[in-house]
């Protein structure tokens, strides 16, 4: 079809909101192929909406019209904009705020924050005003992936905005988009510093992690440390020790394990969160954590991570035994003795076990050795193991079960070859 056919075919459309909307974009589609068709296309889009009998309809179709117009970079778009500001208010408030809504999301989902922003201070009622407020600093700030050479435009919208907002939680998700371009902008600190004006636990939870997590991205955490630290204190007796754990989990996994440790202090509890979000997320971290540590606390952190290596063996890295073979406690070594049985190197086992001077844990230790050894049908070195057992009445328990054990591996053996 001609074009002049696909214009003049619009008028079977006999909806005249859907035929001001099809003409509409019929002319911006033209707009872009420098056709000047687009110009009686867009007469024909104001002719259908003078024809809408509904207002609320005819104010969205209109809005339309001004959004084509807008992407085409044409003038007048802001005279239909403000057309739509003044002569809507006839409509009820509800209805209005409606629209309102409506026109500042599309319009700044086409890149106009400065004429969004004035449609969403329109709305009376304040909880859509300051949704729609949030919705066009959040397009603001996604706008950054395409263009990187508006950043302080685009902080300047997304401030003028927030100044606007009036509750919560919107506020603080306002300030996370402000933090991002920060962020953005390279204003590292600045970002940080805004952390004191986030209300809501999960808003500055989430920022916390965002700027972190960014900096470590840039190679610039160490740098700022210090004031992540600062931050993450005065947050804390904002939202209590349990967020002063998360963010010491959020530096910890970015490898900032001193800064972290620091942070929680005395937390024992706050220790064991961390030392099993690493095991689950950044274990690589984990030997650092344990350098990093005072003797105590290493025999904490030792433990949980064995607990965690016995029900999962195949999570065992040399880092991480080299580092907690390093640990002084006896009941790890225990510990370590399973885990080297358990991934089939008894042997290993069997050189820790014999470094235990506790007798009861020695005793304990051999005994897994022993029968270790016995399941590889090695029962020369698993009694080998179960003398070394200093305590005599133990050793000769152990001594006669594996002799037992031997035999009816003997005898099964044989029934399986006369059969």
């Amino acid at each position: 079809m001609l074009i002049e056919e696909i214009i003049s075919s619009v008028e079977a459309i006999r909806d005249p909101y859907l035929r001001a909307v099809t003409y509409a974009r019929i002319a911006e589609k033209l707009a872009t192929i420098d056709d000047e068709h687009f110009k009686t296309a867009f007469t024909k889009a104001f002719d259908s909406v003078d024809k809408i009998t509904n207002p609320v309809m005819m104010f969205k179709a209109l809005l339309t019209v001004a959004c084509s117009f807008k992407k085409i970079g044409a003038k007048s778009a802001n005279k239909v904009f403000q057309r739509i500001l003044e002569d809507s208010r006839v409509l009820s408030p509800t209805d209005r705020d409606s629209l309102m809504q409506s026109a500042s999301k599309y319009i700044a989902g086409i890149g106009d924050i400065s004429t969004a922003i004035i449609f969403a201070m329109e709305i009376q009622n304040s909880h859509l005003r300051d949704k729609a407020l949030l919705d066009i600093i959040k397009k603001n700030t996604a706008m950054l992936e395409k263009e990187h050479i508006k950043i302080a435009y685009r902080l300047r919208k997304t401030k003028l905005a927030l100044e606007s907002i009036s509750s919560e939680p919107y506020i603080s998700e306002a300030y996370i988009e402000l933090i991002r371009l920060y962020l953005h902008l390279g204003s590292y600190e600045k970002a940080i510093n805004l952390l004191d004006e986030i209300k809501k636990r999960p808003w500055a939870k989430l920022a916390f992690k965002e700027i972190v997590f960014y900096l470590k991205d840039k190679n610039e955490l160490n740098h700022y440390v210090p004031i992540l630290y600062q931050a993450a204190e005065s947050l804390s007796k904002k939202f209590g020790n349990e967020f002063l754990v998360e963010m010491a989990m959020a530096l910890a996994l970015n490898g900032a394990v001193e800064s972290a440790i620091k942070l929680i202090g005395g937390l024992e509890e706050g220790l064991v969160y961390i030392t099993r979000d690493l095991l689950e997320k950044n274990q690589d971290v984990l030997p650092d954590l344990i350098k990093a540590l005072p003797p105590g606390k290493k025999k904490t952190v030792g433990k949980e991570i064995m607990n965690h290596l016995l029900e999962h063996p195949e999570r065992g890295d040399n880092e991480l035994i080299k580092a907690i073979r390093e640990i002084n406690s006896e009941e790890i070594m225990v510990k370590l003795v399973r885990y080297y049985i358990l991934i089939g190197n008894v042997e290993e086992g069997r050189k820790v076990a014999l470094n235990i001077k506790n007798t009861h844990l020695r005793s304990v230790a051999l005994a897994d050795v022993a029968h270790g050894f016995l399941k590889k049908n090695e029962v020369a070195e698993a009694i080998d193991a179960a003398l070394e057992v200093k305590d005599p009445k133990f050793s000769s328990i152990l001594v006669s079960e594996i002799l037992l054990k031997a035999l009816d591996n003997e005898i099964n053996k044989r029934k399986r070859v006369t059969t």
